[in-house]
């Protein structure tokens, strides 16, 4: 899930295209699989693997829009000690595009079979956006896979009756093929430090891929509450990520989480958007294994 569309700034462009744009390693390529598994429900998703099959497993969920590409930035940035798993959603990337079914509660059933058919136990679990909103869920129906959870950009869901008005006429109105504006412009809007000009065209390219039907999907969604006590079912320790400057969910938001999750807490961001693991993956890196070491 990403802040509502607005035009592109010419300021926005000029943070995206700049020449200073931050330069991190390369990926190692010789290490990471790109994979398709059929699920006991009959989806397919695609996801990137890497690492030891030793290792301890971190699942990354992106948001909404994207796809496993979304950790670019941040998979090289992993010991090879662990095992990583970036998934694509439904509806998302290369994974299977059904017509229905955007509700959280099946992105997060997807997440759930996902981690059983890899038998996948002591999981740092970790979402972006709609991809926290889905770690959620599947972190509060947990039967003991998950050992911790991320949510970076995230919030209780969307409650301003105008953001969800807007959210669904934006979505609502798109048909395929998804107009190149509106991929370039969306991706934009969730960007407020300077990200690699490069990453940003995969960024897009990936919003394209994404069909008419799981927009309108995802819009019906957003207009739904919370499920009831979802968060304070959630039992495993919490780690909140979030930007000073996310324009789609607040410092209000945050102290929400923090109050109804038991076990969490939170860091801000500085000067940094919603999409914060790609404006500051090295950060973001650190966090992510300090958690994991820190909350054995």
């Amino acid at each position: 899930m990403h802040r509502m569309l607005h035009p592109l700034r010419t300021t926005i462009v000029a943070l995206l295209l700049t020449a200073s744009a931050l330069a991190l390693t390369p990926v190692d390529d010789a290490h990471q699989q790109s994979r398709l598994i059929r699920l006991s429900n009959g989806l397919t998703l695609n996801y990137l693997v890497q690492g030891s099959p030793q290792g301890q497993p971190i699942v990354l969920l992106h948001g909404a829009g994207d796809s496993w590409h979304s950790w670019d930035q941040v998979l090289s940035l992993i010991p090879s000690s662990y095992r990583v798993y970036a998934i694509t959603l439904r509806g998302h990337g290369w994974s299977d595009h059904p017509q229905t079914g955007f509700e959280r509660a099946d992105f997060a059933n997807d997440i759930a079979l996902f981690l059983k058919a890899l038998d996948l136990h002591q999981v740092t679990l970790a979402g972006h956006s709609l991809g926290s909103l889905v770690a959620q869920k599947v972190a509060a129906d947990d039967d003991g896979r998950i050992a911790r959870v991320i949510l970076i950009g995230s919030g209780p869901g969307i409650r301003d009756p105008q953001a969800r008005k807007e959210l669904a006429e934006s979505f609502g109105a798109l048909r395929d093929p998804i107009d190149f504006t509106f991929a370039r412009d969306f991706q934009a809007s969730t960007i407020y430090a300077p990200v690699p000009p490069q990453f940003f065209e995969t960024l897009v390219a990936e919003a394209l891929k994404a069909p008419a039907a799981t927009w309108h999907g995802l819009a019906t969604q957003f207009q739904h509450d919370e499920e009831p006590q979802l968060l304070e079912h959630i039992r495993v320790p919490v780690l909140l990520l979030w930007g000073d400057h996310d324009g789609i969910f607040t410092r209000a938001d945050q102290q929400q989480l923090l109050q109804r999750i038991p076990h969490a807490e939170l860091k801000v961001y500085a000067e940094t958007g919603h999409a914060l693991h790609w404006e500051r993956p090295t950060d973001f890196a650190a966090d992510l294994l300090h958690f994991i070491a820190s909350s054995k």
